[in-house]
């Protein structure tokens, strides 16, 4: 699997045989939809779907279960968003599995994870989860909280201050987030291959930075 990202909590992720793009608002908030009649959609939440740009994809998911996508295998468990109240849960948590490795995509969630989504997600090699807070999203604080609590093996950020991008709530840049992680954020990279080679072995979790793509 390789991973790219567009700003907000928008990635795509390519395998051989399938494209998914996650959480594709770009057109609401000054960026250009990604989605075409070759990617299936996935949506987080009511937040950050984007209706038209939807249209644009062969397949539109946005709520929980298990589905077959091409060579990939997905779960998506319903949890509590950010700004739902204890007794909603209106976001969905989604992992994309291809041949033993695990994405995990988290999402505007609240920072207490249930049992049920902390036993869906154990494990997984990587966790794209927004950082920059300000009442919206995951703040650095609750950002590394769930990072403790799932262990993943690689962290990748999202959701933060993107140049262009007019969020409806602004987010606190990746250097806030920086301020209170022990990582190393080091260089940003063009896209992230998920490979058993590259994540085995590795006792502690590292971050990775992705560039925006603006392609």
């Amino acid at each position: 699997m390789e991973i790219e990202f567009f700003g907000a909590n928008c990635f795509r992720i390519k395998t051989k045989s399938t494209t998914i793009v996650v959480d594709d608002n770009l057109s609401k908030i000054g960026g250009k939809s990604i989605q075409s009649d070759k990617t299936v959609a996935f949506y987080t939440s009511a937040a950050t779907k984007d209706d038209e740009a939807a249209k644009k994809s062969r397949l539109v998911l946005e709520s929980p279960g298990e589905f077959e996508v091409g060579d990939v295998t997905v779960k998506g468990t319903q949890t509590r968003a950010h700004t739902d109240s204890e007794e909603e849960q209106t976001a969905t948590v989604y992992q994309f599995m291809v041949s033993g490795l695990t994405v995990t995509v988290l999402g505007h969630v609240h920072p207490n994870l249930s049992d049920e989504v902390l036993e869906a997600v154990g494990g997984t090699d990587v966790l794209i989860l927004p950082v920059g807070g300000n009442g919206f999203t995951l703040d650095k604080v609750g950002a590394m909280s769930v990072i403790k609590s799932v262990e993943p093996s690689v962290v990748i950020p999202s959701q933060y201050e993107v140049e262009g991008l007019n969020y409806e709530v602004p987010a606190e840049t990746l250097d806030e987030f920086n301020k209170v992680s022990s990582f190393d954020l080091g260089e940003q990279v063009d896209s992230y291959k998920v490979t058993r080679s590259a994540d085995d072995g590795k006792s502690q979790t590292r971050a990775v930075v992705l560039k925006v793509n603006k392609k």
